[in-house]
């Protein structure tokens, strides 16, 4: 990826390509954001909250530490110091490492560094309303938006169940956890199942668990659609949902640890309840035990 590898590899930071679903994951998470491309480039659109390092006439890391100061100064305690995303094109190498270096010497909290390269234009194609240059983007920067756990399947908050960001990521099925009744959805075609159920430790999701993750895999599968989930805060019910339907039918996740692993790296605020835990570890073994007697028969 860069001309100073050993500088890299010695540091305590990593440096990550990052995918436009979680890239469009991390855009609402303070994270500081550079965009390494030509002012005009820039001004043309760029992302929500991005920064212009502009590469030209020339960089230095003097030049980048300027920069740095004036973006410090404005935005330095709304934006975490432990990670940084860097989009780019493959135009600016040199400049990328500069960057890097000064990154990695100057910012003693970073952790991790996520870089998309050459991938702005497929980004903007896919979520063109979070660009600058959209005439929803004012509308569309101030919405809470759900994490992509797949190209078809968001996890996210009752603040998700909004016109706007349902008629933006094309959701066709929205699956509700509340204490609260349902709120009401105006827009037509859309699909929907509610439970009424607390964020408990005396609730019980195992009943719930083998309707929602068919529901779910009806409205991916059968119905082509993109599928909503949600609880209120988008923490425990809805996460344990997502949760389930990962262990039912992604043979790539054979244990709870693993799922929940998977759906963190998504949405790094999901925290299932310990009874939700131990209900999924019964669900797990429930359906092993279901594919074992088929594989019997």
């Amino acid at each position: 990826m860069t001309d100073n590898s050993e500088f890299y590899m010695s540091s305590n930071v990593s440096i990550i390509d990052i995918s436009n679903e979680d890239l469009y994951n991390k855009l609402y998470w303070d994270h500081r954001i550079y965009d390494l491309r030509c002012k005009e480039d820039y001004i043309k659109s760029h992302l929500c909250r991005a920064h212009n390092i502009n590469p030209f006439p020339t960089i230095t890391i003097d030049s980048i530490a300027k920069i740095d100061a004036e973006i410090d100064d404005n935005y330095g305690r709304a934006e975490q110091p432990s990670d940084v995303i860097i989009y780019t094109n493959n135009n600016y190498k040199i400049e990328l490492n500069c960057l890097l270096s000064y990154l990695i010497s100057s910012m003693k909290f970073l952790k991790r560094i996520h870089i998309l390269i050459d991938g702005y234009e497929q980004f903007h194609s896919i979520y063109p309303f979070l660009c600058t240059d959209s005439i929803y983007y004012n509308e569309c920067s101030q919405l809470v938006w759900p994490s992509c756990i797949a190209s078809n399947l968001y996890l996210g908050s009752s603040m998700c169940r909004n016109e706007t960001v349902i008629s933006m990521l094309n959701i066709t099925h929205i699956l509700s956890l509340s204490e609260y009744p349902e709120q009401i959805i105006r827009k037509k075609n859309i699909q929907t199942l509610h439970w009424k159920i607390a964020d408990s430790l005396s609730a019980n999701l195992l009943d719930v668990f083998p309707v929602a993750v068919r529901w779910i895999s009806k409205g991916i599968n059968d119905d082509k659609g993109i599928v909503l989930v949600h609880c209120d805060q988008g923490v425990s019910r809805s996460a344990s949902v997502i949760i389930a339907y990962l262990l039912t039918y992604n043979v790539e996740f054979s244990t709870v640890d693993a799922a929940l692993n998977h759906v963190k790296s998504k949405r790094g605020v999901i925290r299932p309840n310990a009874s939700f835990l131990d209900q999924l570890e019964k669900y797990l073994i429930n359906i092993q035990t279901e594919k074992e007697d088929l594989t019997t028969c």
